[in-house]
């Protein structure tokens, strides 16, 4: 009645260097699609962002729609709701709360979570605004607005993506 119970120290091994092989290959490809996959999000804000600038625009054209507050221009984009515009481009300071990430514009060199706490948005000055995603490996990927001047008035605006979030 001498039965062998368990696994010996050559099973244990050999079961620990087959799972270590298998790791090797499915961390490094889950952490690179679910870097891809924030970095969608990133682009899927872009997308947003630049529909909401169009509109935003088109309003712009709408006088019942335009209101002065305080020598700052604002144009109303959805019910009852204002954004400030420098000419008829949204001001980067308005950049998370036309996408209601913020219920509030942002103050300048103020760094703000979001309403869910998955991104954090800041108006860096008059020209730059940026969204970076929290918890993204990268922390220099961002969606930057950046605007272009003259005599006070926004010209042109490009949202684009930044930092190493393009580099494969």
């Amino acid at each position: 009645m001498n039965e062998k119970m368990g696994f010996s120290l050559l099973e244990l091994t050999f079961v620990i260097v087959v799972l270590s092989i298998l790791a090797m290959f499915a961390i490094p490809e889950y952490t690179k699609t679910h870097r891809e996959a924030k970095i969608a999000v990133l682009n899927d804000l872009r997308g947003k962002l630049t529909n909401a600038v169009d509109t935003l625009k088109t309003a712009s054209n709408i006088e019942s729609r335009k209101q002065t507050i305080d020598d700052q221009s604002y144009v109303q984009y959805d019910a009852g709701q204002y954004y400030q515009v420098a000419g008829k481009l949204l001001h980067p300071s308005e950049i998370c709360h036309i996408l209601g990430l913020t219920i509030a514009q942002l103050a300048k060199g103020v760094a703000v979570t979001s309403i869910d706490g998955m991104y954090t948005c800041k108006y860096e000055n008059l020209n730059t605004s940026w969204i970076k995603m929290n918890k993204l490996e990268s922390t220099d990927c961002a969606l930057s607005y950046a605007a272009s001047y003259s005599n006070s008035i926004i010209t042109a605006v490009d949202i684009n993506l930044v930092g190493d979030c393009l580099e494969q």
